[in-house]
């Protein structure tokens, strides 16, 4: 005999981050929570992120390609999703600056927003009549270079700023730079001068990401103030 099912699970509302598109979800269920403790439990970065991602996946009840999703997407939604499923706050142990003490801090999950820096602009100024447009990579794309992930190398750095590499705009033509040869992406980039170069560093170093700034007063009497950044500072 079947089982009746429990629960029907209320929907929210929620507008994705970079692209203002609303879609509705619902709180993750007991089969949910089960993959992601299974993913905490196994320590292992790539389970844990492709877990978020199920989730986010199975509790989005609107047409979605999550494929698409950008980084700091991901982690607005699983916030937003978590508060619903399991409570509007989050508990994390801050170590203070003084004595390195542990101090666990109680956070509002609607405190928890995307920074944005609104002075980096994704159109950058090559030359007179020459302008780079710039992107931020999807969740996947990062997720399934493994160069990228490998770490801080140039070959990493290069493959990420390939990535963002969006379009090259001149007053007779628009280039689309994400099908182009990497090779030739490269040396795109080994010709730009120092000052070239770092706009494109900035871009990436500013790419926006779930941000909390916090102060406490640890037992040790000392004020500390920091900046929580990136889902795993909350989680």
């Amino acid at each position: 005999m079947a089982l009746p099912k429990l629960n029907e699970a209320p929907k929210y509302s929620i507008t994705i981050p970079s692209t203002n598109k609303n879609v509705r979800f619902r709180p993750f269920l007991v089969k949910e929570e089960k993959v992601l403790l299974l993913a905490m439990e196994s320590e292992d970065q790539d389970h844990i992120l492709q877990a978020i991602l199920d989730t986010i996946t199975a509790c989005v009840v609107d047409e979605l390609d999550t494929r698409q999703l950008t980084t700091y997407d991901i982690e607005y939604l699983f916030t937003k999703i978590r508060a619903k499923s399991v409570g509007e706050t989050t508990k994390v142990g801050l170590a203070c600056e003084a004595c390195e003490a542990t101090n666990e801090i109680i956070i509002p999950v609607d405190d928890i927003g995307i920074k944005r820096n609104e002075d980096i602009k994704s159109i950058i100024e090559l030359a007179p009549g020459m302008e780079l447009e710039l992107r931020h990579p999807s969740y996947l794309e990062l997720f399934e270079d493994e160069l990228v992930k490998s770490g801080e190398t140039a070959a990493a750095t290069f493959a990420m700023i390939r990535m963002c590499l969006k379009s090259l705009r001149t007053e007779d033509s628009i280039i689309d730079l994400q099908k182009e040869d990497p090779k030739e992406l490269d040396e795109f980039l080994e010709s730009m001068n120092t000052t070239q170069f770092e706009s494109i560093r900035e871009w990436i170093e500013n790419i926006p990401a779930m941000a909390h700034d916090i102060e406490f007063t640890c037992s040790c009497g000392h004020a500390n103030k920091m900046e929580l950044k990136g889902i795993q500072s909350f989680f």
